[in-house]
């Protein structure tokens, strides 16, 4: 995966892809992070690439995960990274029920018979279009992490504990992020020392501030919430469009 995005891609079309609705989704998001999102649904969670994200792929996510962490199977840290998954997972399929439930049609005419009767809804799996819409609702009015639900919460603390990896210490150096960017993010070559050094310099107010925690969960909410390329967040996992590293700031109207 090169560190420069390619191609752009374009929301332009109504439904594309799925029957995702861009048009709607862009009245919340905007297309920087309609395309972070995407990218964190396919790169992220979905780890067979099977469209839709389901308990099989947390199976390959946590081994991914522990790999890259190089913890052991039975330590500690595993087992955190495992419970705090499974707990992310079944909240992930209980807000997703929640939605597709509130978004039927002529709920309001309905008899209290009706009301009464048992929910059939039943969720197994979260496809792309149910992500997206999902994230634009609870992007509305957020302005940092702690706006979210507490298992949305558990997702910077899980990355986090990865990206530091067995470091002793309670921040993630330089050579940490550099290891994330390579062997989870893909990138290679020259981009991965240029873009390890623009990425540590800009989360860390070059060195004036340690990558720990609490600093974490604000490039985390900036990821989440960033409406542009101009933002640090972008730099969580290293593949987005990073143009703006060898062009002028543009100035953009929305």
């Amino acid at each position: 995966m090169s560190a420069t995005l390619a191609p752009k891609l374009s929301f332009s079309r109504v439904k594309t892809g799925g029957d995702i609705d861009y048009a709607a989704l862009q009245k919340q998001l905007s297309a920087f992070q309609i395309e972070k999102l995407k990218m964190f649904f396919k790169v992220f969670f979905d780890a067979n690439g099977d469209g839709v994200i389901d308990e099989k792929d947390f199976m390959i996510l946590n081994e991914t995960l522990r790999k890259l962490a190089g913890w052991d199977v039975n330590s500690d840290e595993y087992n955190r990274l495992v419970d705090n998954n499974s707990v992310f997972f079944e909240c992930l399929l209980d807000q997703v029920k929640v939605e597709q439930f509130l978004d039927k049609e002529g709920l309001e005419n309905r008899t209290w018979e009706e009301a009464f009767k048992p929910s059939k809804v039943v969720v197994k799996s979260v496809t792309l279009n149910q992500w997206l819409n999902m994230w634009a609702k609870l992007c509305s009015g957020a302005s940092g992490v702690n706006d979210f639900p507490i298992w949305v919460q558990l997702l910077p603390q899980v990355m986090f504990s990865v990206q530091q990896g067995k470091n002793k210490l309670d921040h993630i150096s330089k050579d940490c992020l550099r290891h994330f960017y390579e062997n989870f993010s893909g990138v290679k070559g020259a981009d991965l020392g240029k873009l390890t050094d623009e990425g540590y310099n800009t989360m860390t107010a070059n060195g004036d501030y340690e990558l720990n925690m609490d600093n974490y969960n604000l490039l985390f909410s900036n990821f989440m919430l960033g409406r542009t390329i101009y933002g640090p967040g972008k730099f969580l996992f290293g593949c987005f469009d990073n143009s703006d590293l060898h062009k002028k700031y543009e100035v953009i109207f929305e």
